[in-house]
């Protein structure tokens, strides 16, 4: 009897995170829909990654490959873009938890709704040890169904992250895989999709952790830029919403460099981006404050954070999501 393809194929790329795979690999393989399969790629790990995966490669679902040199994260989701027989394709990071019904969510969605091709949930957001919030407030406004191609790119329209993020696997065999030249932002195939007519559907629950941590690779906010600048254009945005979308785009960019205490390269990109026009900007004048004082005031902040979304105050739901990812993350803690 020929078995037929998995639902959902399950992208997982990695680089160093031997200690913290685990634990994603622990909220995939516990969920309550079990019809997947799992592609590790290994982007050249020099730490102990291929032993942390050699007992999870003992269910013949998970398929792992590792890279000899690391080469970048778009050439691992291709890999596994290529790999993948599951009739939808979705993203988990290693560093990144779901919650159990993540799958099952999806699927009756997808079962709901078969014209959506481009489904994405909320999620938790971890910081510092706490649940800061999530990916985006439930009740606030996000357009569904047929969307300006331009709605993929940047934070304003369409709050998804890579790790709750689902399409069918047709999609990627006509629109292409991820371009090897945008090598940090993976919006421009997604802009092209919608521009096409690619349907957006939205979970609104919380299904997934997003952690955010120091181990992560650093972002480069300057060279992201003409990415998402490319991915506007590949969107066919007309030219006066580019001008308007490529504007608001230094702005957000100035403004994470100036929240990593960069404010003399948050000035300086602004000024050559915008010319005269970035001066009036309240932005622009808070990049004249000492890096110091920008490191006093992250700081503070990050203590509120941490007072204000304590465990002891949390929600019944949050509580929840502790006692599922507390023990995976003293886990890793122990490892590495």
């Amino acid at each position: 009897m020929t078995i037929g393809p998995p639902f959902f194929s399950i992208i997982l790329p990695t680089y160093n995170r031997g200690h913290m795979i685990g634990g994603a690999l622990t909220t995939v393989m516990s969920q309550t829909f079990q019809d997947f399969e799992v592609l590790i790629v290994d982007d050249g790990s020099t730490d102990d990654t291929p032993q942390m995966i050699t007992a999870w490669t003992k269910d013949p679902r998970v398929k792992y490959h590792r890279l000899p040199k690391n080469i970048g994260n778009m050439y691992c989701r291709n890999l596994a873009l290529g790999m993948a027989r599951g009739l939808w394709v979705t993203n988990i990071d290693s560093d990144d938890f779901w919650l159990p019904e993540r799958l099952r969510a999806f699927a009756d969605y997808i079962k709901a709704k078969p014209r959506v091709g481009f489904l994405f949930s909320n999620g938790y957001l971890h910081r510092y040890g706490r649940i800061i919030g999530m990916a985006f407030d439930p009740a606030r406004p996000i357009a569904e169904g047929r969307v300006p191609g331009h709605y993929a790119v940047g934070e304003e329209f369409l709050p998804y992250l890579t790790t709750n993020l689902a399409i069918p696997r047709a999609h990627y065999e006509k629109y292409g895989h991820y371009r090897k030249d945008m090598v940090i932002l993976d919006n421009e195939l997604y802009a092209r999709m919608l521009a096409d007519g690619v349907e957006v559907g939205i979970i609104r629950k919380p299904l997934a952790v997003r952690r955010i941590h120091e181990g992560q690779v650093t972002h480069k906010w300057i060279e992201e830029y003409p990415e998402a600048v490319e991915a506007l254009v590949a969107g066919g945005t007309p030219p006066d919403v580019l001008a308007v979308e490529k504007e608001k785009l230094v702005y957000e960019v100035a403004n994470y460099l100036l929240r990593s205490l960069q404010p003399a390269e948050a000035r300086a990109f602004m000024l050559k981006e915008l010319g005269d026009k970035a001066r009036s900007s309240t932005l622009y004048r808070k990049t004249f404050l000492p890096a110091p004082a920008l490191g006093l005031a992250k700081a503070g902040r990050k203590l509120w954070l941490m007072a204000r979304h304590h465990p002891l105050w949390a929600d019944e739901d949050a509580k929840a999501v502790y006692r599922l990812i507390d023990p995976l993350i003293a886990r890793e803690r122990k490892a590495s």
